[in-house]
């Protein structure tokens, strides 16, 4: 067993932390909240500085100082996988530019996927999980007739409170399924058996194998998609208990 980085270091894995909700909506309510962003822009600071030193100073906690990782894949199988997260960072790079993206040499994209679908095997949520993609993922085979599909959205102010990019892990349980949770600070991935509801349905990750697709973004897509329904659900966790 190895230490295991999910996402990838190079994609925004470092020092996470996570929001205080219950601390946020008080301050949003107080008059603190426009008096800290009143002498902010008597300081001559731009609205994003503002924004940015009270999300540091007054709404955040660190959760992993030195990246989120989990104990799961042998040495060997990081050692290969991250010939896949150097793929995957050219996507990254690129913001998945269609454009851009459809010249990338048929092996890379096919590194691509396999790295999003391997990063799932790290997420503590998937623990219980007995994936079928496994061999794919270890193989050379460009294809996989699995259940498991994975939906891509770009993230947007649609996707995330405040524009600040949470890239928590999460379970969300729906009649037909569970649908899985992973993110970078650019994208946000679902992994799911079922197709996504209407007006939730994301880019196919495996649709980048083709000539032409399209980057779903936030704003296409209802509530901006399931990761709203994520949050909502880690906001007040004591609504959803089963």
């Amino acid at each position: 067993m190895s230490e295991e980085h999910y996402p990838a270091r190079s994609v925004g894995n470092e020092d996470i932390v996570a929001m205080d909700f219950s601390k946020s909506l008080n301050l949003l309510m107080n008059d603190s909240f426009r008096d800290m962003i009143d002498q902010g822009i008597r300081n001559g600071k731009e609205m994003q500085q503002i924004s940015d030193e009270l999300f540091d100073n007054e709404l955040s906690t660190s959760l992993y100082p030195k990246g989120r990782t989990a104990r799961t894949l042998c040495r060997n199988c990081n050692t290969f996988l991250g010939v896949y997260d150097e793929a995957y960072k050219k996507f990254f790079d690129v913001d998945g530019d269609p454009k851009i993206v459809k010249g990338y040499h048929p092996t890379t994209k096919n590194r691509i996927i396999k790295s999003i679908y391997a990063k799932f095997l790290s997420v503590p949520e998937c623990k219980h999980e007995d994936f079928d993609f496994i061999n794919f993922i270890k193989s050379d085979s460009i294809e996989y007739d699995g259940e498991w599909k994975i939906f891509c959205t770009k993230r947007d102010n649609s996707t995330d409170l405040f524009g600040l990019p949470h890239i928590g892990t999460g379970k969300m349980t729906y009649p037909e399924g569970d649908i899985y949770e992973l993110s970078d600070v650019k994208f946000i991935y679902h992994l799911m058996k079922f197709e996504p509801h209407e007006g939730y349905r994301a880019l196919n990750i495996f649709d980048i194998t083709k000539k032409k697709f399209k980057i779903i973004e936030g704003h296409e897509l209802i509530d901006g998609g399931y990761h709203s329904g994520l949050m909502i659900q880690q906001m007040l966790p004591d609504l959803f208990i089963d």
